[in-house]
């Protein structure tokens, strides 16, 4: 019988972080260096190391961020924090511009929230629980509840669950993904490492997931061909290193007052022509956009958003989340070489030709008929996160509080209904008392809501906002960092 100490009771503030990825251990980091109370912080995470997450757990180094390391800093006050980290560590000559590996920037965040809370000696602790959490209630005092029955009483609970895989629904035979033949989970090293002497690979997906299973199998040796499947066969750009273009959707003021995504697609396609028309580059638009992402979201009727995620959101994505020129190149190389053929159409089976000697290879069901369809060794699924927030979500914790409706789906989109301070609302529209969230949760209430820029903003803002709600004193000067 968990023991629960009266919320009365004198002591420090104790905050549940659930999730210990990026998401969770910046707010931890943040709740450190931003205030000077008496803090315990318990980071729930199943994984044995916080920080990390889904993105940042991967061993392999050819697995890079997306973006140069001045894009990545932990701190929007301090944007040059991640390159001064990696100088310091002898890890980049020109820190700013470079593109290191995710396994790096786990790195990061460890030592940062080490750093933290050694600056936090004698006033506050940190615990890692590793367990998920399934279950929470809201009251005097908050409780949230681990899959082995154990239970913690907080003052506040922050959400930072991050993301899990996708996982298609395919019709399958089970006996594929028992004898590796199908690798439904990419971030398994073992899995990709069995199929370096294949023939041929299908890739469900042609994102960056799927960049970095082919930089992944690459390394590994590999020198068959490549078939890689999405609905509208969209391959991720190179990103170039420019800066935002002219502000072109604030110099339309009150005619995006209610956007339409027709309106603003033809906005985004007619400034790209624009500055190529200049022999100036494209690539500064998606920076220019970032800024209005929130307010254009927000501005727009439900309708709308359902529209958007209909017909634009795989070219948004596209445009947005690029390529790091390492992983690029690899891409470029292989289909240098002819090996990479790349379909439209998704996937929606696979199962064993069963042709005599025919070396167990894999046929495909598509989702539209193409002039041949190709057998295969292996298919390994690239379709990236899953973000929803619906009832039929895999976690336990999503599941629950939906059905008691501590929380709600966002209007249109994946993800809890919430603002960019990190407040929650109930089934009924009210904020939720004791319960925050940010990054992926609330990707449904603010759209981008998973980038580093998006987490850090949001972090800072949720740090702010528990300092006046649970009445802590807040440092008059953060931390260096």
């Amino acid at each position: 019988m968990t023991r629960f100490r009266p919320a009365t009771e004198p002591g420090p503030r104790r905050i549940a972080i659930v999730g210990g990825g990026m998401a969770g251990t910046l707010t931890a980091i943040r709740l450190l260096r931003d205030t000077s109370a008496p803090l315990a912080i318990q980071l729930f995470e199943p994984r044995a190391e916080v920080g990390r997450g889904l993105a940042y757990s991967t061993p392999d180094p050819a697995h890079y961020l997306n973006g140069p390391a001045l894009n990545f800093s932990l701190f929007p006050e301090a944007l040059d924090d991640f390159t001064h980290w990696l100088a310091r560590h002898g890890l980049a000559a020109d820190a700013g511009n470079t593109f290191a590996p995710r396994r790096v920037y786990g790195d990061y965040l460890q030592d940062t929230l080490a750093r933290a809370l050694a600056g936090a000696a004698g006033r506050a602790t940190l615990e890692h629980i590793r367990t998920e959490i399934t279950d929470l209630t809201i009251g005097v005092p908050h409780r949230v509840r681990g899959a082995d029955g154990r239970a913690w009483e907080a003052d506040h609970i922050v959400l930072a669950t991050g993301v899990q895989s996708a996982r298609p629904a395919l019709a399958q035979d089970p006996a594929l993904e028992a004898d590796g033949r199908y690798v439904p989970d990419p971030w398994q090293p073992e899995a990709l490492a069995a199929l370096a002497g294949a023939r041929a690979v299908a890739l469900a997906g042609t994102s960056l997931t799927m960049l970095d299973v082919v930089a992944t199998l690459e390394r590994l040796g590999f020198t068959g061909t490549y078939h890689a499947f999405s609905r509208r066969a969209l391959l991720p750009w190179l990103r170039h290193g420019v800066g935002p273009c002219d502000d072109f959707l604030g110099a339309a003021g009150p005619a995006l007052a209610s956007p339409t995504t027709r309106g603003v697609v033809r906005r985004v396609r007619d400034q790209c022509r624009a500055l190529s028309a200049q022999g100036l580059d494209w690539q500064s638009v998606p920076p220019a956009l970032r800024e209005h992402i929130g307010p254009l979201w927000a501005a727009a009727s439900v309708p709308e958003r359902q529209r958007f995620l209909r017909h634009a959101r795989p070219f948004w994505d596209n445009l947005l989340h690029r390529a790091a020129p390492p992983t690029h190149a690899v891409l470029a190389a292989v289909r240098a070489q002819g090996r990479l053929q790349v379909h439209a159409a998704r996937v929606t089976g696979v199962e064993d030709t069963g042709v005599e000697n025919a070396g167990g290879r894999l046929a495909l069901r598509l989702s539209r008929a193409l002039p041949a369809v190709p057998a295969v060794d292996a298919l390994v699924n690239c379709t990236g996160a899953e973000y929803g927030w619906h009832a039929g979500n895999a976690r336990p914790l999503v599941r629950n509080l939906l059905a008691r409706g501590i929380v709600r789906p966002a209007a249109a989109g994946s993800g809890l209904d919430g603002d960019a301070r990190g407040t929650v609302f109930d089934r009924g529209g009210r904020a939720v008392p004791g319960l925050s969230a940010l990054g992926a949760p609330l990707r449904g209430a603010l759209w981008e809501s998973g980038t580093i820029i998006d987490v850090r903003n949001q972090a800072a803002a949720v740090s702010a906002r528990l300092a006046q709600e649970l009445g802590l004193a807040a440092r008059p000067e953060a931390q260096a960092a």
